[in-house]
C-alpha cells in the first residue's frame, strides 16, 4: 500500500514538473542555466583559490622535519602534565610583548631550573612540539598572519633564536646544560 502511494505522489510531481516546463520553458531554462552557472563559477573560484594557495604557500609536501627527535623519558622526574605546562610557559615567555616584543628570560630560567635531567627536558621538548615561528615570536593571528612569514620550529630552535650567549649569558648557560644533557647540541 505504501508503495502505491509513493508511486502515485511521484507520478503527480513529475506531471506537475512537465506542465511547468511546457508552460514556461524559458523560465525553466534560465533556472537550470543559473544553477549550472553557479556550479561552474564555484568550481572556478575553488580552483583559483587552490592555485593561489599553492602559489603563496608553496609545495605542501616539503619534508624538512626529522621525526622521532627527542629520546628517552624513562628517568624523567616530571609528569606529562607538568611538561605541557612548562612548554606553554616557555612559549609564552618567548612571545613576551611587554612593553615591546621580547623574551621573558626569568620565566625561561625558572622553568629550566625545575628540570632535573635531560629526560625532563625531552618531555618538555615533546610537549612543545613544532610551533610557528616568524624569527621573533609566534606570528600574529587573523588577517595579519597574511603579512607575516613563518615556519614550524621546535623548542631548541626557538631557544637558540631567543637567547643570546652574551646578553643572556646566565640563562643561556642554564638552558644549554639541560639541553645538552638530553643529547642535543646547543651553542
Amino acid at each position: 500500500m505504501k508503495k502505491e502511494v509513493i508511486i502515485k505522489k511521484t507520478k503527480g510531481a513529475v506531471s506537475k514538473t512537465v506542465e511547468v516546463v511546457k508552460k514556461k520553458p524559458i523560465v525553466v531554462a534560465y533556472a537550470v542555466g543559473g544553477i549550472i552557472g553557479a556550479v561552474i563559477i564555484y568550481k572556478i573560484v575553488k580552483g583559483l583559490t587552490t592555485s593561489v594557495d599553492q602559489i603563496f604557500n608553496g609545495d605542501p609536501n616539503i619534508d624538512n622535519n626529522v621525526g622521532g627527535t627527542g629520546g628517552d623519558t624513562n628517568l624523567a622526574t616530571i609528569t606529562d602534565q607538568v611538561a605541557i605546562n612548562f612548554a606553554q610557559q616557555l612559549l609564552d615567555a618567548m612571545n613576551e610583548k611587554a612593553p615591546l616584543y621580547g623574551t621573558d628570560e626569568n620565566t625561561i630560567k625558572a622553568v629550566f631550573l625545575k628540570l632535573n635531567n635531560g629526560h625532563d627536558f625531552i618531555k618538555v621538548f615533546k610537549a612543545f612540539g613544532m610551533k610557528d615561528y616568524n624569527g621573533n615570536n609566534s606570528p600574529p593571528e587573523g588577517i595579519w598572519s597574511n603579512l607575516d612569514s613563518y615556519e614550524k620550529r621546535n623548542l631548541i630552535y626557538w631557544l637558540k633564536k631567543e637567547l643570546h650567549p652574551f646578553w643572556d649569558k646566565k640563562v643561556f648557560n642554564i638552558v644549554k646544560k639541560k639541553i645538552e644533557l638530553a643529547g642535543f647540541v646547543f651553542s
